[in-house]
């Protein structure tokens, strides 16, 4: 019993108190003060460590917490935590709606951390995937509103993918143990790349990176601290779970991904330095860094027999970016152009993030320099990885310059400053207590030039080209797709009009259709109706289930 409910509570806490927030008064400002604190629900079944099962009419779900998903019950635990301290503080605008999408992403992580099996991990994917959407459009402005589109096409694209993938598991394995994935009986090889492309949109990995640089500027600084710092690994998690090194056929994917991480890497900060908004420039970066989590995760599958000795590193890489990042998007509420303390806080992670000597991004770099050579990748490879740094350092010495304009009067919450000094001392942590060989003196110089580059080319840039300021929408290609679909409809009505072209009058048909849909939408969502059709669905599933054992 008490196995079970350290493992359930973490998932069923948030929804509780979601369903809090409809009642206003005490009630409501209750459930809006504990909302902060119950990401810490999740150091429970880590604690722990032993797996239980809830049984429901159709399946049995199983939760806890196993070496996979250790890294990111410590990172939600933590910069989740830190991030709603700063939330309850600073967000006063459409509190309901905030924190709604604020506990139902919990609660979808949450599940999606803990389970153990294939429906779960998917149930709770979805529910994070959805109830973000709240987050971005809190603002409730044009500009959020169009982020939002975006986001939910991309998002809705992505699930149908990892849909069809998950689908295609079932029917050799039913709700299959996740654990049971990496012998590649129940792997469905011919799917992996629909299951890869679907987490990738989450991760951000180019070209399926548009809804991150729109829905940063427009979402509150805490949803976006944990946009970046913690939800896009959903999609590593999504990775290692469905896809897991040693998965049938999964090592023939490791070339290509390698090289597309590495391509992101450099496409996020090239895109970043075309920005002249913080938060879109720390968009990019986290796409740029994403880049460079999908080659870590792209060397594991070259190098499955690794993988358990390897994982600790990938931890390492996970705390390191989730905590820095977090806490780079924290700043960007705090002024910290105000004064030289704000400038430090936002150096050290800023820092970190370009892999400077004696930082956690050192250790990281060093770690994925390690799945490169066990992966048996050439030099090459790790020449580009140490020129990330170099890219890295330029797009967030441009951050630096923009950021430190900020100099309007908000006082530095103190979330701010534990989340600096989380970033600062967990990866260290979490290396030292795996007992990983970390080298440090070895790793100095290999982290010392690729910034004593950086600098180089800026000098080199203040003296030859000064004034040069190269401008990108953020979106990107969203824009470019855009008035290509303004300009399609703008000539279809310039040839409708000509006379030379006619288009046949629908309008009658196109009021009684929406009509229509409208009548049957209003019937579907109804609570009866809605019952009905779920339960339907649920019966059909089992009917095609048992069929499917004759």
């Amino acid at each position: 019993m008490v196995t079970l409910l350290a493992n359930g509570l973490p998932v069923l806490a948030p929804i509780v108190v979601a369903a809090l927030l409809a009642r206003p008064g005490r009630i409501r400002a209750a459930a809006i003060a504990a909302a902060p604190w119950l990401p810490l629900l999740l150091f429970f079944p880590l604690l722990l460590h032993r797996p239980s099962a809830l049984s429901f009419a159709l399946l049995e779900l199983r939760l806890g917490a196993d070496p996979v998903s250790a890294p990111l019950i410590v990172l939600c635990g933590v910069a989740w935590s830190l991030a709603g301290w700063f939330a309850a503080a600073r967000v006063r605008r459409d509190r309901v709606l905030f924190w709604s999408g604020w506990l139902i992403s919990l609660a979808g992580i949450a599940l999606a951390l803990l389970a153990q099996d294939v429906a779960g991990f998917y149930a709770g994917y979805s529910a994070l995937s959805l109830a973000s959407w709240l987050l971005i459009i809190h603002a409730r402005s044009e500009a959020a509103r169009r982020a939002g589109r975006v986001y939910l096409v991309l998002a809705l694209v992505g699930e149908m993918a990892v849909f069809a993938g998950i689908v295609a598991i079932a029917s050799e394995a039913g709700n299959a143990v996740l654990a049971e994935l990496v012998d590649g009986t129940c792997a469905a090889p011919g799917w992996h790349w629909l299951i890869l492309a679907g987490f990738a949109v989450k991760m951000g990995i180019l070209p399926l990176h548009l809804w991150l640089p729109l829905a940063h500027p427009v979402a509150p600084v805490p949803a976006s601290a944990i946009l970046s710092g913690v939800i896009v690994k959903a999609g590593l998690l999504g990775w290692l779970r469905l896809v897991p090194p040693g998965a049938g056929g999964s090592e023939l994917f490791g070339p290509a991904l390698l090289a597309l991480g590495m391509l992101t890497a450099f496409a996020g900060v090239a895109l970043g330095l075309a920005q002249r908004r913080v938060k879109v420039v720390l968009a990019y970066s986290t796409i740029s860094q994403m880049g460079l989590v999908l080659a870590a995760y792209a060397a594991l599958l070259m190098a499955p027999a690794s993988f358990e000795a390897l994982l600790p590193w990938l931890g390492v890489l996970i705390l390191h970016h989730g905590l820095n990042k977090a806490a780079l998007f924290l700043a960007c509420g705090c002024a910290p152009g105000r004064s030289v303390l704000r400038g430090v806080l936002v150096a050290l992670p800023a820092l970190a993030i370009a892999a400077a000597p004696l930082t956690t991004g050192m250790l990281a770099k060093t770690g994925l320099k390690a799945m490169l050579g066990e992966a048996g990748v050439g030099y090459g490879w790790t020449l580009v990885l140490s020129l990330s740094s170099t890219a890295t350092a330029l797009l967030l010495w441009h951050f630096w310059r923009l950021v430190r304009q900020e100099r309007e009067y908000r006082t530095a919450h103190p979330a701010w400053v534990a989340m600096t000094v989380a970033g600062l001392i967990l990866p260290w942590a979490w290396a030292v207590t795996h007992g990983l060989d970390l080298h440090l003196a070895g790793a100095l110089w290999p982290a010392a030039w690729p910034l004593a580059l950086a600098a180089a080319l800026i000098a080199s840039r203040r003296l030859l080209a000064p004034k040069l300021e190269i401008d990108v929408p953020a979106g990107d290609l969203v824009v470019v797709l855009e008035k290509a679909a303004a300009g399609l409809g703008a000539a279809t009505r310039r040839i409708a009009g000509s006379g030379h072209f006619q288009i046949p009058n629908l309008y009658p048909v196109h009021v009684r259709l929406t009509r229509a849909l409208l009548w049957l939408e209003r019937k579907m969502t109804s609570l009866p109706v809605a019952g009905l059709l779920i339960l339907g669905l649920g019966g059909l599933l089992w009917l095609v289930a048992r069929l499917a054992d004759f």
